[in-house]
């Protein structure tokens, strides 16, 4: 039986941060959650004083990969300081 693609009701994009810190934030969030977030520009989590990410790119990245139904590995970024961001879709 051949695998079928989930909606975007049953698909999830998982945030993963590892600050160097120590501190670990874990997000679980729904595809259509996420899409309502962009539009509201509210993933500003990822606005850092260095201005090194570009939240605009990365949102548009995140809005193509739902539009394709893409899944697995959508970011995977380790900043300068040792905090590391890694963003899949399953």
């Amino acid at each position: 039986m051949a695998d079928t693609i989930k909606s975007n009701n049953e698909r999830f994009v998982i945030i993963n941060i590892h600050s160097h810190t120590g501190d670990k934030i874990k997000l679980n969030l729904p595809i259509e959650f996420v899409k309502r977030l962009i539009k509201n520009n509210s993933l500003d989590f990822f606005i850092f004083e260095e201005e090194i990410v570009d939240t605009k790119k990365l949102s548009k990245s995140l809005l193509d990969s739902f539009k394709y139904n893409l899944i697995g590995e959508i970011v995977n970024m380790e900043r300068y300081n040792g905090d590391i961001i890694n963003i899949k879709i399953q």
